[in-house]
């Protein structure tokens, strides 16, 4: 099992959360919550993974009688906390309207398997004791679960461990800092083990286990029993199970459920014996343990080393002498007698021919000699070579080996932080994938509790953990209602219409025959000024060709074919475009130029840009109402990620470049690989790329593709669209920065975060503009989020001469615990930006949190309800809202993405704050799987609502600008502070549109 993402969550209540650290009570009070009373170590305040001082379990403080003061301890004294720094725990979430979409007439009724089973507890309720544990080595606190849980195991086998603990059923460890056990410990504190690796165990609390009994923390009780479930392989050494599961506990449901997933993760065997090891590349697989001790054991007693070359080492098994593994002097990590070194090499003599002078015999004796003399252990294969511990100047160079049998190989896992090209995801995704009925027949199999290969089952109702414990697990999935909900109509231009009728979540528009237009009056220059004569847009393209820094030339020769077609076919689209000779289908190309990377300055690109934004030929109009617009197709040779990969610290030209074009000089810049333009052909609209980009391009200059129909048989699109009461969409997202930002040393900036917020600023909900901040590295809540709020209003009411009725957050990256702080702080920020415009604007607020970090999935029942193109996935827009969901929050599971290539993954929504009065229980899933056909760069539905993804690319767009600002700002040799506010304001500034460029820029 993979436990690195859920056990470590249930010491909430004790100890640290992995990858945190212990709070400053003093200095950082008024950004923490009140926990459940014990304060200190054992109260649980922690850090988030990110980094952040902010704890994550807030609901906790709703249980403190005194909501004035912080619960002392004997670490820490009582502290007063302001009133105000509590009020988010007294909010109520928004509840689950009555009824349901399942149980109603809206949407197509179906039934799915899900990766849960029930967990049931033991009939007969009994008291469990909890300890908090810190496991010490060499006087150092282990905080990771694979470095505390070995020391931890050793540390109870050892003899005092045997003395101080009960035995071993009776205790469950989490791997991190929390033990449970039937018998109460000897001590309510006591140390066990030795100087040199130790932990210190304190008792917290004891409550009774069993059915029927409440619990008030249902994330410890997933905890325990999580670690009830998986301690019988914890305590299997080589043993790493593939499977990832996670307990959820909802006590209004009364349903105590597990849940499997298959996992992506590459394991390798942490202490699994060396010589086990050589068995099996021997074997040539891999080997049982009744299979070792049947056939290898009695073999390996009798197997001879030979020695063919003086460096190549074999080992031979009389059973088959054809048999050999070459052991040539490689070197690794390894343990003997729980002490870590290298080992070098394998020795050319066995233990018992293996010689050395002993001092105090005053003679020459064997290894295997050795150990029976001085250890009293007589050695079980002493026929089999040495492994010899890699020299070093602390032990003087010498010669120190250990039998082969006492060795085991330890790796550490550890996961690849760096970036990954386009082709490394390909290929992990080519080997990784299972379709949806692969992945339903893989869990079936592990979740009916069968073994694969030589991994154990990752539960068994028959172990002596689950029986001490009176657990039992069923073997079945569960099964849940869903609705296909009904889809919106797709409107284009000419009243030319499209209703996903058989839902597929997929259509055509450039490739189609005719090709759809886009929507009319789309293609005039957007103004706020409704005085303003209409002017129609028309685009001129030009070409900047990014040559690689491997080569000394820009070596890319455009074919000319392929942008007449792509421009054809962005004229077809019903944008206009520039010509040269429109009946010889030939294209205008205002410019050309080349830049080298690593060669040339980027003075070359700022000056093609500057050149042509303020030399535009006006013999391209074809009327005095229309106004020429550049756009740049940007060429690389070769993508820049590559380049990055195997050039560090290699300076980022695309990031200056997309700076210099969308901030700095306002040039519309679209980029695309060499190989890829080139694919172009005389049929441009039947090429998936093409279609593509000719979306992209549409939406990135502000030209209205489609919109979904108001008025129509979709209820709920119909009232958000309405013009007497419109609606803003808001899409909040955070850009975090790469581990590459992170190890700059020059720059501290990169190291920041940027937040962005979208909104809509027209009522059919189609046309999306972005602004950004930058703050914190690592924190997740929106800085000034007022101020951002305040400017989306604003802008929606200059285009539609209205202000918004109703404001919709869809906010992405939070968890849980965040939920009650962050929305407190978000909606007062968008009451306040209300009331900051007009004291008597009060539009409704509906705040809904959205998340694909989760573990659940859904799989047909009936696979004639599939389509095998799509791999028999769900349909997209099935809806999930019982059994699987909770009735803490109103919150549901909905699936959008059009499944190809894998299973497809739904999609958790939250929704915790709700004043829009007369919403059904239908409302908010329509209106949401509706916002999955608006997304500009695709003719699909896609996995997330459109001012989401937006949210994403904005965000992601804004950090690039600021890395091209921060470039351009030094190569002037000017350095940003992030101390002083008015380079902050400046930077700000940076990484902001350019006013000029009237689109969504960021797509």
């Amino acid at each position: 099992m993979n436990h690195n993402n859920h056990r470590g969550e249930g010491g909430r209540r004790g100890g640290y959360h992995q990858g945190g650290g212990r709070a400053d009570l003093v200095n950082d009070i008024r950004r923490m919550d009140i926990n459940d009373g014990r304060g200190g170590r054992h109260g649980g305040n922690r850090y988030s993974q990110a980094g952040s001082a902010r704890p994550r379990f807030e609901r906790s403080a709703a249980r403190v009688a005194n909501p004035g003061d912080l619960v002392g301890s004997a670490h820490y004294p009582r502290i007063p906390v302001a009133k105000q720094d509590l009020a988010h725990t007294t909010q109520e979430f928004y509840k689950r309207p009555e009824g349901s979409v399942f149980e109603g007439k809206v949407g197509k009724k179906t039934k799915l398997w899900t990766n849960h089973a029930l967990v049931h507890l033991p009939s007969q309720p009994y008291m469990i004791h909890e300890y908090n544990i810190d496991v010490f080595q060499n006087k150092k606190r282990l905080e990771k679960r694979e470095e505390a849980a070995p020391v931890f195991r050793d540390i109870c086998a050892s003899r005092n461990g045997r003395e101080k603990l009960p035995r071993s059923a009776d205790y469950i460890f989490n791997d991190v800092n929390l033990l449970w056990s039937i018998e109460k410990l000897p001590e309510s504190e006591d140390t066990v083990g030795d100087r040199r690796n130790y932990f210190v165990y304190k008792y917290t609390q004891s409550f009774e286990f069993g059915e029927g009994i409440a619990q008030r923390d249902n994330q410890l009780l997933a905890t325990l029993i999580d670690a009830i479930a998986t301690a019988r392989l914890n305590l299997r050494a080589g043993i790493t199970a593939c499977y990832d599961c996670k307990f959820e506990f909802d006590p209004t449901r009364s349903l105590l459920i597990i849940h499997f997933l298959v996992s992506h993760t590459m394991f390798t065997r942490p202490s699994y014996p060396l010589i086990r090891l050589f068995v099996e590349l021997i074997a040539g697989e891999t080997i049982s343990d009744e299979d070792f001790e049947n056939r290898w054991d009695n073999s390996l007693k009798y197997a001879i080393v030979t020695s063919r070359k003086q460096r190549n080492n074999e080992v031979n098994s009389p059973q088959d002498e054809t048999s050999a593994v070459d052991v040539n002097g490689s070197s690794g990590n390894a343990r003997h007698d729980n002490k870590d070194f290298k080992f070098y090499d394998v020795t050319e003599k066995s233990a018992q021919e293996l010689m050395f002078f002993d001092e105090e015999l005053g003679r020459e004796i064997s290894v295997a000699e050795f150990f029976l003399n001085r250890k009293n252990i007589r050695l079980r294969y002493p026929n089999l070579p040495c492994i010899q511990k890699k020299p070093s100047r602390m032990n003087g160079n010498r010669f120190i080996a250990f039998p082969i049998e006492f060795v085991t190989l330890i790796a550490e896992p550890k996961r690849y932080a760096g970036l990954t090209t386009l082709e490394q995801k390909s290929e992990m995704v080519r080997w990784t994938t299972f379709t949806a009925k692969q992945r339903l027949v893989v869990l079936q199999h592990i979740m009916a509790q069968n073994r694969i290969t030589d991994v154990p089952a990752v539960v068994d109702n028959n172990d002596r953990y689950m029986t001490r414990h009176g657990i039992t697990i069923e073997k079945e999935m569960l099964t849940v209602n869903a609705s296909v909900l009904p889809p919106p109509t797709v409107v284009y231009g000419g009243d030319d219409k499209f209703f996903d009728k058989h839902h597929e979540g997929e259509w055509k528009a450039v490739d189609h025959d005719p090709i759809r237009k886009v929507l009319e009056g789309a293609v005039y220059k957007r103004t706020t000024d409704k005085s303003a004569p209409k002017l129609k847009k028309r685009l001129l393209g030009s070409i900047l060709k990014i040559g690689s820094p491997y080569n000394s030339k820009v070596d890319i020769e455009i074919n000319d074919t392929c942008y007449h077609n792509l421009m054809k076919a962005i004229e077809a689209a019903g944008q206009p475009v520039c010509w040269e000779n429109e009946e010889m289908g030939q294209a205008a190309i205002q410019g050309s130029c080349e830049f080298l990377q690593g060669v040339h300055l980027p003075a070359v690109i700022y000056n093609f840009l500057h050149d042509l934004k303020n030399n535009i030929d006006e013999k391209y109009k074809t009327s005095e109402d229309e106004v020429v617009i550049p756009l740049v197709f940007v060429i690389f040779e070769q993508r820049f990620t590559n380049i990055v990969n195997s050039r560090n610290m290699f300076r980022n030209d695309y990031n200056l470049l997309k700076y210099l074009g969308d901030t700095q000089l306002g040039v519309f810049t679209q980029g695309m690989l060499y190989s890829t333009f080139n694919t172009i052909g005389a049929t441009p609209a039947t090429c998936k790329f093409t279609r593509l980009i000719v979306e992209k391009i549409l939406g990135k200059v502000g030209t209205t593709h489609r919109k979904l129909e108001s008025g129509g048989t979709h209820k709920s699109w119909t009232k958000v669209t309405n013009p007497k009461e419109p609606t803003l969409f808001l899409g909040v997202d955070v850009s975090h920065p790469s581990t590459r930002d992170l190890k700059d040393p020059e720059s501290d900036v990169k190291k920041m975060s940027v937040a962005t917020v979208v909104g809509n600023i027209d009522i059919e909900c189609t046309e999306y503009r972005a602004s950004s901040k930058i703050q914190s590295a690592g924190e997740e809540r929106i800085v000034r989020f007022q101020d951002e709020v305040k400017t989306r209003i604003t802008e929606f009411t200059m285009h539609n001469s209205i202000r918004p009725a109703h404001i919709v957050v869809y906010r992405d990256g939070l968890s849980e615990g965040d939920f009650q702080r962050t929305l407190h702080e978000e909606r007062l920020a968008i009451e306040n930006a209300c009331i900051s415009l007009d004291l008597a604007y009060q539009p409704s607020i509906t705040y809904i949190v959205v998340t694909k970090r989760h573990h659940t999935r859904f799989f047909l029942k009936d696979e004639s309800e599939g389509i095998e193109e799509q791999g028999f996935n769900v349909r997209p827009g099935t809806l999930v809202e019982d059994t699987v969901t909770t009735n803490n929050y109103y919150d549901f599971y909905l699936t959008n993405q059009v499944g190809q290539v894998g299973l497809a993954r739904p999609t958790h929504y939250y929704v915790l704050w709700n004043t829009w009065h007369g919403s059904l229980p239908t409302f908010w899933p329509t209106v949401t799987h509706a916002l999955t056909y608006m997304f500009c760069r695709t003719t699909s539905t896609v996995t997330l609502p459109a001012p989401v993804l937006y949210a994403h690319l904005a965000s992601k767009r804004a950090k690039e600008a600021m890395d091209g600002a921060i470039e351009a700002h030094r190569l002037r040799g000017r350095v940003f502070n992030m101390e002083v506010y008015s380079d902050v304001a400046e930077l700000t500034k940076q990484i902001n549109n350019h006013p000029d460029l009237d689109g969504m820029v960021f797509v």
